[in-house]
């Protein structure tokens, strides 16, 4: 089984074949860096500069040939004005974002077939970041004020199931799922079953 692998200081991020599901993450990353790059009329030359990698390594990297470190993908996610994240994986730019185990794109992977790193999403939002450990019990629900604008909240449900309610609008979030929410109108937790129910929440609130 053929295996990719991404470099982080002493760590080693490796890739098979069948942890892709047929497709090659390094590919997919350099690719996007590409079409970003090329949205942004940005050549490579001027790209590799502000993010401080060289021009034959950016090349590599947008032909899928390179086996980039982290932090080089970093510094260069960082000159396109995007998360890491927003590279291995496209955002929906819908106000309420559910995501299923099989949605998150496995990044990591450690020397025990259990070790994995995987991503789920990102945020555009600028600020602070909380995190809070939150329960509903059976048939209780939170009502939340709207939030500046460019608000959001990640949201992992770790037992029970989740009623996410947005305006008219209603969504189920089932044990392990995740949901990416823009907070700045009102919203509400709702635990509709007879079962206890637990989410983590991060919340960030725009401060620009």
């Amino acid at each position: 089984m053929r295996t990719l692998s991404l470099s982080f200081g002493n760590w080693s991020i490796r890739m098979t074949d069948l942890d892709l599901a047929g497709q090659n993450l390094i590919a997919l990353v350099g690719g996007t860096i590409k079409q970003l790059r090329t949205a942004q009329k940005v050549s490579v030359t001027d790209l590799a500069k502000r993010a401080d990698v060289s021009r034959r390594m950016l090349t590599a990297i947008e032909a899928g040939t390179a086996n980039a470190s982290l932090v080089t993908l970093d510094k260069i996610a960082r000159a396109l004005g995007v998360d890491f994240s927003s590279l291995v994986r496209s955002r929906s730019e819908s106000p309420v974002e559910l995501l299923l185990g099989s949605d998150a794109s496995t990044v990591w992977r450690g020397a025990a077939k259990e070790s994995r790193g995987r991503v789920f999403t990102t945020t555009k939002s600028r600020g602070p970041a909380e995190m809070w450990d939150w329960s509903l019990g059976a048939g209780d629900r939170y009502d939340a004020e709207p939030d500046p604008a460019g608000s959001e909240e990640v949201l992992s449900v770790t037992s029970g199931t989740l009623t996410l309610v947005v305006g008219d609008a209603s969504y189920v979030v089932p044990e392990g799922g995740v949901a990416r929410i823009a907070t700045d109108r009102e919203y509400s937790y709702v635990n509709g079953t007879a079962e206890n129910l637990s989410f983590v929440r991060v919340v960030v609130i725009n401060t620009i």
